[in-house]
């Protein structure tokens, strides 16, 4: 399996089918966004965010919501964090909620944040794109 440089294999998010879309550093948007596939988020969003895979770079920030198969924080983040695997990297700043089926916190991550692992009973009862 390929991967990209400076990645490993359990921060990685899964390959999703929809593609690849990348939100510029600078850019911002007050909004909900739906986006098939990885968004990587290098500017700030206020709102929900949907996607397969989501991840906040460094120097990337969201407040709201995300919902996603994988979500991967290495920026900043504000608010709620629906994932099946969530990964905190360890520059990472989260606070609000977490909901997650697995949970990975980096040394260094700072974290402010409830934490509650679904079951797949539960994942089953998340709340559906709007």
């Amino acid at each position: 399996m390929s991967q990209t440089p400076g990645t490993s294999p359990q921060s990685a998010p899964s390959r999703p089918s929809g593609g690849r879309s990348h939100f510029a550093a600078g850019a911002k948007l007050s909004g909900d966004l739906t986006v098939p596939g990885l968004m990587e988020l290098l500017g700030h969003i206020d709102g929900k965010i949907f996607a397969d895979a989501i991840v906040i770079e460094e120097g990337g920030s969201a407040l709201g919501e995300l919902h996603a198969e994988s979500v991967g924080i290495k920026g900043r983040f504000e608010g709620e964090i629906h994932g099946r695997h969530v990964t905190l990297h360890s520059r990472a700043q989260v606070s609000g909620a977490i909901h997650y089926e697995t949970l990975t916190i980096e040394s260094g991550a700072e974290v402010s944040a409830s934490c509650a692992r679904r079951t797949g009973a539960d994942a089953a009862k998340a709340p559906a794109e709007s």
